[in-house]
């Protein structure tokens, strides 16, 4: 094949690769992990890209497993007040209530 016939497939291939990208098709990710676990992750990273009902689990399984805890609101956020060094000042705190002042908007 003469080197223009090259480039024009080469050309073709790069296009279709962003269109797929741009269309929310796979992404690239690099990781680091240790050397045992490689093989796991190459593993879950080949189910997820496979599809269907397996990648389906495998997603849900670790959604639940590594989603950050929910906001904990009540005891927690009273313990966190009074943990506060603000906590044993003495402070009067009043709103401003002047009415403001006029903007010429024109």
């Amino acid at each position: 094949m003469d080197p223009s016939g090259l480039k024009a497939q080469r050309a073709a291939r790069v296009s279709h690769h962003r269109r797929r990208t741009a269309a929310g098709g796979p992404k690239r990710v690099e990781v680091t992990v240790p050397v045992q676990d490689a093989p796991l992750v190459k593993a879950i990273a080949g189910a997820l890209r496979s599809g269907g009902e397996a990648a389906d689990r495998i997603r849900r399984s670790l959604q639940r497993r590594l989603a950050a805890p929910r906001a904990k609101t009540g005891a927690g956020l009273v313990a966190f007040l009074r943990a506060s060094p603000l906590t044993d000042a003495d402070l009067t705190v009043e709103r401003d209530r002047s009415t403001g002042r006029s903007a010429d908007l024109a």
